[in-house]
């Protein structure tokens, strides 16, 4: 079975939202719907998602904000940005900060369903957990027993969430993780006072738990986050 595409829809003007959503989804996708830019980069950092549909002038968070973000903390999602008529400037920006595609409002479905679709043509399906992602160094990790097993038979138990925390980290190798989308995509909550240490703290345990090797594989990125290095 296929799965469907998810896509962002993030525009403050509700009719124009809620138009996309019914549109989208009777063209056979899966819509993720904002409000407002918080809430954009709230889903952005705790979904997976094939297409960002970005308004420009959103609340909270600019269009323009979000690409930035986008090219910093999930690479490689592609945004397709929603302008006003005439704004040429904003069309030349929004494509500098790394926008895939365009639309001018007013718009008709059947213009951008072919944008998205061209857009999606040209990118990578959003990649999937499977069991090659889950092996490192001789090792394999059984999410569904929190286990790690060891080509020499052994096995190391794990909590829930540090068998999540590796589950993430080896399914996005070679990309800096900031503290804030793990705490999003692994937590399910943002960062607060409270929870400065909770990966930190997390991840020393589970560093403790898989042996040196393998967390050799950990780096730190002072200030940025931490990256799974193949």
């Amino acid at each position: 079975m296929t799965t469907k595409r998810r896509i962002l829809i993030a525009e403050d003007e509700a009719p124009i939202r809620l138009a996309l959503c019914d549109s989208l989804e009777g063209a056979g996708y899966d819509v993720l719907p904002a409000e407002d830019g918080r809430r954009a980069l709230e889903l952005l950092l705790s979904q997976e998602v094939d297409l960002a549909l970005l308004d420009i002038n959103m609340p909270e968070i600019s269009g323009f904000k979000l690409l930035r973000i986008i090219s910093r903390e999930c690479p490689g999602t592609p945004c397709i940005i929603l302008t006003a008529h005439g704004e040429e400037q904003d069309r030349v920006k929004g494509l500098e900060l790394g926008a895939d595609d365009y639309v001018v409002k007013p718009f008709s479905i059947a213009e951008l369903l072919a944008r998205i679709t061209a857009v999606l043509r040209r990118s990578p399906a959003r990649r999937r957990v499977g069991s090659e992602a889950l092996s490192f160094d001789g090792a394999h990790l059984d999410p569904d027993q929190r286990q790690i097993r060891y080509s020499d038979g052994h096995t190391a138990t794990l909590s829930e969430k540090e068998c999540e925390l590796l589950r993430y980290l080896l399914a996005h190798p070679n990309r800096v993780i900031s503290q804030e989308e793990l705490l999003l995509r692994v937590w399910g909550s943002s960062s607060r006072v409270g929870q400065t240490r909770t990966v930190a703290v997390t991840l020393t345990r589970l560093k403790d738990k898989i042996g040196k090797q393998a967390s050799a594989h950990i780096e730190n990125i002072r200030g940025r986050g931490y990256r799974w290095n193949d």
